[in-house]
């Protein structure tokens, strides 16, 4: 409104209103102005009438109306006083109500002047009010009676017919008065109480609202954040002043381009209300996600929802919340770690439990034994930082394979991470010291959790051997790991294999190398497995049986261990390995053809294999290289003999002096 305006509505208003636009009850503001133009238009027609009555020689009836005229003007001075409303009231209206009993007596020209006693109720009691107003109409209606029903009162001869007209449409306009004012009086009180409640409410809702630790806010079509938001949004997005701000433009540093995007026609969506409100609360793309402050780029995990406010006329926005929820997600995750701890200490036990306690003693002093290996290693200065790798590649390996043997996945899985990290440090140019020293630290986590398992072990049962089963402890761990290999490789690989021991020297199982053998063998026995066994669906294509079966044969003789182990399988495929080593660049296509025999001996080179991808189980080329390493060791050899369609076998050849060896043993 202008400042003009302004004047003129506390012109009319009496000036008893500060602010109107702000404080006025409007009922209160519109009996003031209807009061004030009804003074001013009645005090202007009554003087004007007045002076006209007197000039047509009725000086009585003129004087009375300037009279009238002269309160109307005096009471708006009055309005604009302290002078209460009802006493302002009483001056206009009280001469006004002898002037329409007046009127009525004197009949004025044909009697119409009386018409305005039907004005007088509804003025009366909207100026006055229900009692003061009812007992002047009440004074009027007594006068009309007398003037019109008592002979010789009235100027104007009125018939009883038209006396009982008169007076019954004036209790008629009265009564609808009384029901009428009566009526907003209740409308009155009612709205009052209702106001008083929405204000309790609004208050209350106020109170919640500054308190809520939710952000709440509301957008319009173009998501721009409206005034009345929560002071918690502000703490929750960290940032102040967000009236009017679109709120996708907050996001901007939290989501893609594409994803505000998305975002944009989600809010549309919800908007136009295109579905409904639980689908609309399943696919909203930021349910749960990642804020970045544009201010500071700190990080916190928000949780939001969205849903459609119907303000009438077409007018629609949306409520959104968000909730900082960092906190709980937080100790969410830690609760989840812990879990999954507890679950894997649990899975590590109940598979140690498993686990035969000669079988798993066994591989816990070959796990010790890889690991003193490779402390060696760490300290030999005269080997390169990737000779060091490759050294710990294959002890790390061979550890591998033995707890899968076992059934110990959880300790395997790890231990497969850990091989995969060393491989990469392995292939690298230039190895750094602090890649070696974080490996050492890995390494050192897996011995402190394999101490665990010999603490499990010793608790469950003690480990006890006589001296003269000595022999067939070793037979039992040996054959027991090598059937294991073979049955956790075939399981995995969905093959069906037999392993069978034909010969079993005892003599190389008392005094040969034990550990040496065992691992070579369990490295072979998963190969022959994984490359070698064909699926039994690929078996009885080719008229085999669908079991395959690999045979194992130990003996000593000549001052030499001589052992076979051969597999009915697929035999080696030359081109295959020819391929490999031409993507590895161990030869090139220019090369001339080698010998079988040549391409025989790579596949013992680090990293060679054939699998198209490693797992836990083979692929990374470690294990013939691991078997030609440790019989290297031993001063061994190894021919391998092979048929496409017919199997593999390989010869290993290991030189045992047998009388140095018992003396040594004797004075150990």
């Amino acid at each position: 409104m202008t400042k003009k305006g302004d004047r003129i509505l506390r012109l009319l208003t009496s000036d008893k209103f500060e602010n109107p636009r702000a404080e006025a009850v409007l009922e209160d503001m519109l009996r003031y102005v209807i009061y004030n133009v009804a003074l001013a238009f009645g005090a202007s027609f009554l003087v004007s009438f007045g002076i006209t009555v007197i000039l047509e020689g009725n000086i009585v009836r003129g004087i009375i109306d300037i009279v009238l005229g002269a309160a109307c003007i005096t009471v708006i001075f009055l309005l604009r006083t302290k002078v209460p409303f009802v006493i302002s009231g009483l001056i206009p209206m009280a001469p006004f109500c002898g002037l329409c009993a007046f009127l009525v007596a004197s009949g004025g020209e044909q009697g119409f002047a009386g018409l305005w006693i039907y004005a007088y109720p509804i003025l009366a009691v909207f100026i006055l009010g229900m009692k003061v107003g009812l007992l002047l109409s009440g004074l009027l209606l007594g006068g009309i009676a007398a003037a019109t029903f008592v002979s010789g009162l009235a100027g104007f001869n009125y018939t009883p017919p038209i006396a009982l007209r008169i007076i019954a449409v004036y209790i008629l306009v009265l009564v609808l008065t009384i029901v009428y004012e009566q009526i907003r009086v209740l409308k009155d009180r009612w709205v009052k109480q209702l106001t008083k409640e929405l204000k309790t409410e609004r208050d209350e809702i106020a109170v919640m609202k500054d308190n809520l630790k939710v952000g709440l806010f509301l957008m319009d079509n173009e998501y721009r954040i409206q005034p009345a938001y929560s002071k918690a949004l502000e703490d929750v997005l960290s940032l102040d002043e967000l009236q009017g701000r679109k709120f996708p433009d907050i996001l901007s540093s939290s989501v893609t381009a594409k994803e505000r995007d998305t975002l944009e026609d989600y809010f549309t969506m919800v908007l136009k209300r295109s579905f409904e409100a639980k689908m609309l609360e399943e696919i909203n793309p930021i349910s749960e996600f990642a804020y970045v402050n544009e201010i500071d780029g700190a990080e916190k995990i928000l949780r939001s929802s969205f849903a459609t406010i119907d303000r009438g006329n077409d007018e629609y926005f949306i409520l959104g919340t968000l909730e900082d929820v960092t906190t709980a997600k937080q100790l969410q995750k830690r609760l989840d770690e812990e879990e999954l701890k507890r679950e894997a200490e649990m899975r590590s036990l109940f598979e140690v439990v498993q686990v035969e306690p000669r079988v798993f003693n066994d591989f816990i002093e070959d796990t010790e034994y890889e690991f003193e290996r490779i402390n060696d290693v760490l300290k030999n200065k005269k080997l390169s930082a990737h000779e060091v790798m490759i050294d710990i590649y294959q002890s790390v390996h061979a550890v591998k394979s033995n707890a899968l043997i076992l059934g110990l996945e959880n300790f395997s899985g790890k231990l497969h991470e850990l091989e995969s990290n060393i491989k990469t440090v392995r292939d690298k140019d230039d190895v750094s010291f602090e890649e070696i020293l974080h490996i050492t630290v890995e390494l050192e986590k897996i011995m402190k959790e394999k101490d665990k398992f010999r603490e499990t072990i010793e608790k469950i049962q003690a480990f006890k051997v006589g001296l003269g089963e000595s022999r067939r402890q070793d037979r039992y761990v040996l054959v027991e790991t090598l059937t294991k290999a073979c049955e956790k490789a075939s399981t995995a690989l969905d093959k069906r294999v037999k392993f069978v021991v034909d010969e079993l020297d005892g003599i190389v199982l008392e005094y040969g190398p034990r550990r040496i053998i065992k691992e070579v063998l369990t490295q072979l026995v998963r190969n022959s497995v994984y490359h070698g066994i064909e699926s039994p669906e690929e078996r009885s294509s080719l008229g085999k049986k669908a079991e395959g079966s690999i045979r194992l044969s130990i003996k000593y003789k000549d001052s030499k261990i001589y052992i076979r182990l051969a597999d009915d399988g697929r035999g080696l495929d030359f081109g295959k390995i020819r391929q490999k080593a031409q993507s590895l660049n161990m030869i090139k296509d220019t090369d001339k053809p080698l010998s079988n025999n040549r391409l025989l001996q790579m596949i013992f080179a680090p990293g060679f294999s054939t699998a198209e991808e490693a797992d836990l189980h083979a692929g990374r080329g470690i294990g013939l290289n691991l078997v030609k390493e440790r019989i290297g060791d031993l001063h061994g050899s190894i021919k391998l003999q092979t048929e496409p369609g017919r199997g593999t076998v390989f010869n290993i050849f290991i030189p045992l002096d047998l009388e140095q060896t018992r003396l040594h043993k004797a004075v150990s």
